[in-house]
């Protein structure tokens, strides 16, 4: 009992959190089998398609093209989806916000949470796919927890200021929309950087999504370290784009309840 008090002393609002995320995660229908099959029908969807258009050219530039287009695709996925969803959270949640007197980051970290969820059971289906492709495990396998931990505090960092904008100016979403979409080809989902040009290749190295993904790749399919150097530039650039964004969140509060009225 005294942990258990310990615990809720440290954060109080752990319950509301587990609560919120439990909700966002049965709105998004991944309370159910059916839920769940529907999130692997985008990404399945753009493997076909991408394969289809680009094995024939691409792949004889990247040993087992299958599988690092699959990576590509769940991990680039996994930060759309979050980030989106992330910028809608205030609004979605608009009626507890009005009414309830809470931290408002619960929201977004809530909706993060869901997604987090439905793409855990993405990556499973990911590793399962890797190992019926013929991919031994590695020790490297061990690291791929911590670079998926690395991308949601990327995605959470990017979520905290997009949520508040979000509240803010409604067109955000389809303005944040068109810029995934072009984010997407600037991100090597479906290609090596090794076609590129040494200083296009040295701009895209710049997309912090780049170094998750090379780094995911590296692990899973050839068992190579990732450079620790970028890691730990990636994790304290995160740690303090995180903090900026739950400063401005709290700093914001009552604008966006403001906002949130009309």
């Amino acid at each position: 009992m005294r942990q258990d008090s310990s615990a809720r002393t440290t954060f109080p609002y752990g319950d509301l959190l587990w609560e919120m995320t439990r909700g966002e995660i049965l709105m998004r229908d991944q309370g159910t089998v059916l839920g769940f099959l529907w999130t692997l029908l985008h990404p399945i969807l753009m493997f076909v398609v991408l394969y289809g258009l680009f094995s024939k050219w691409i792949g004889k530039f990247v040993d087992q093209y299958v599988a690092y287009l699959l990576i590509g695709l769940v991990l680039w996925n996994f930060f759309q989806k979050a980030t989106v969803y992330a910028l809608g959270s205030l609004r979605r949640a608009r009626g507890t916000i009005l009414n309830y007197r809470f931290p408002r980051e619960i929201v977004v970290f809530s909706s993060l949470g869901a997604v987090s969820w439905s793409s855990l059971l993405e990556i499973c289906v990911l590793m399962g796919a890797l190992i019926f492709l013929g991919q031994t495990p590695r020790w490297t396998w061990l690291l791929l927890p911590g670079l998926l931990a690395l991308e949601l505090l990327l995605a959470a960092s990017v979520g905290l200021f997009l949520a508040v904008w979000g509240a803010e100016y409604q067109d955000l979403e389809r303005i944040w929309d068109v810029l995934t979409s072009a984010l997407f080809y600037l991100t090597p989902v479906f290609y090596p950087l090794d076609i590129l040009s040494p200083d296009k290749r040295a701009l895209l190295r710049l997309n912090p999504l780049t170094q998750i993904i090379q780094a995911f790749r590296d692990c899973a399919i050839s068992g190579r370290l990732p450079d620790p150097t970028a890691i730990l530039i990636l994790f304290l650039g995160g740690l303090i784009l995180a903090a900026a964004g739950l400063f401005l969140l709290r700093r914001r509060e009552f604008e966006i309840t403001d906002k949130l009225l009309v």
